[in-house]
């Protein structure tokens, strides 16, 4: 039986895309007539918005990057504090939040009422859609409250309905209190808080996570749990009846991406709101949504007034891993593989960090936290073996060489690269509470 939070979801995804197609005209013209920063660049580009009437011609407008979003916010006039492609007067946003800065200088995204309207109608549908019902109370641990995944996800998580208690931001003491006294039957916060609660527990409050009420573990805010021993991982040491992962940008909407009971890649959730094209990267030409197929997403919002942008390239680098489902849900399910921006190339051979990191966790005798060590941030081409700290499993027997050689194979024969693995223990590695970092410069490390 088909439980879904909005019909729209079990659409037919061509008729989906018909129905953006006939959308972007309105939010072209909307571009044209209320953005300073679009209006310049379509004479730049000798772009008529009027003329774009199908997504064929739509294909042939150039894209918006996180740069141009920072270079509009570089030396912003004081009527417009959003920059350039702010699209509204000040005195009609109703809400301003701001990237997590982890790939840069932060950037501010703002949000009238309408647009607020149309976020949590689609974190809504996320949330539902990983398994959370408005009867259930949920532990909220993101304390970041300016994030995309802060105040946004609270509201659209209470509109859902339930009982929502926001845990994060304290000591990790009392959000795992606030666990055991609420009797909370769900826990959401990022993928890496969720595995440093696991590590953390036993000495902070004296008991393990099996002990605690918490049976379904949401996670976000960047790529990890569709990493196979990730996910067990979570799921034995908590003994959860789910573990799934939901994704988004402030740039466009908060969260677009959740995974369903299936577990097996996460499913479009912007349906009527966003529309979203994958791209090969080194071509920029348009891939179709087809199973086994990768690429960047790149998104137009549609019908968004406060900071709207247009085939915005996001920077995340995905696999495709359906475009049907048993939960009756018609979108195409992707997972994550890692950020553009993060990509390393061995001998030619393009490979993301969170690649490394998934392979080594297979490996007997380690723990899934193992990153990739460069000598500078800049560095992204390796000819020799990439430097990879692998991180012991203090319960494991087996000898440190071992596992280091299993490594060595696993990841050569799995990705086509070779790994210098440098094995430590899990005292050696800072765990975050936010995100986890899969490369570390190393004379920051040295540093630390």
């Amino acid at each position: 039986m088909t439980d879904v939070y909005d019909p729209i979801e079990t659409d037919p995804w061509d008729d989906v895309v018909a129905r953006h197609e006939s959308l972007l005209s309105d939010q072209l013209a909307y571009l044209a007539e209320h953005s300073d920063y679009y209006r310049r660049k379509f004479r730049e580009w000798d772009v008529d918005p009027a003329s774009i009437t199908t997504l064929e011609a739509f294909r042939e407008i150039p894209f918006t990057t996180k740069e141009d979003e920072r270079r509009n916010q570089a030396d912003p006039d004081p009527d417009q504090p959003l920059g350039a492609h702010q699209a509204v007067p000040t005195a009609d946003l109703n809400r301003t939040i701001s990237s997590s800065g982890t790939t840069g200088k932060p950037t501010y995204f703002g949000l009238t009422a309408s647009d607020r309207e149309h976020w949590n109608a689609v974190i809504k549908r996320c949330f539902y859609a990983t398994g959370i019902r408005p009867e259930e109370t949920v532990i909220f641990g993101v304390g970041q409250t300016m994030v995309p995944g802060g105040t946004p996800y609270f509201e659209a998580m209470t509109e859902l309905g339930a009982n929502v208690v926001p845990a994060g931001g304290g000591s990790t003491e009392r959000l795992l209190d606030a666990l055991q006294d609420l009797h909370a039957p769900v826990l959401f916060t990022t993928t890496s808080h969720l595995r440093y609660l696991t590590e953390r527990a036993p000495e902070i409050i004296d008991r393990s996570v099996d002990e605690l009420p918490a049976v379904k573990l949401i996670g976000g805010g960047g790529p990890g749990i569709s990493s196979p021993e990730i996910r067990r991982t979570l799921y034995e040491a908590w003994d959860a009846d789910l573990v799934r992962e939901l994704m988004g940008l402030g740039d466009v909407v908060g969260c677009l991406w959740a995974e369903c009971a299936a577990e097996a890649g996460m499913h479009y959730c912007g349906q009527g709101y966003a529309h979203v094209e994958l791209l090969d990267p080194d071509t920029e030409t348009v891939i179709p949504f087809e199973e086994g197929a990768e690429g960047e997403l790149v998104y137009t919002p549609l019908g968004r007034e406060a900071t709207p942008l247009l085939r915005y390239r996001s920077g995340d680098y995905v696999r495709i891993t359906g475009t049907d489902c048993e939960c009756g849900r018609t979108s195409p399910r992707m997972q994550c593989i890692g950020r553009v921006d993060e990509m390393l190339i061995y001998k030619g051979m393009n490979v993301f960090p969170s690649a490394i990191r998934d392979v080594v966790a297979e490996v007997e005798g380690t723990l899934p936290y193992a990153r990739v060590t460069v000598p500078d941030s800049d560095t992204v081409r390796f000819e020799s073996p990439i430097p990879v700290t692998v991180v012991l499993d203090p319960d494991s027997d087996r000898e440190a060489d071992a596992v280091v050689e299993d490594a060595i194979d696993r990841v050569r024969s799995r990705l086509k690269v070779r790994i210098d693995p440098q094995p430590v223990s899990p005292s050696a590695i800072e765990l975050s509470e936010y995100k986890t970092n899969l490369v570390e410069v190393e004379s920051e490390a040295t540093e630390a």
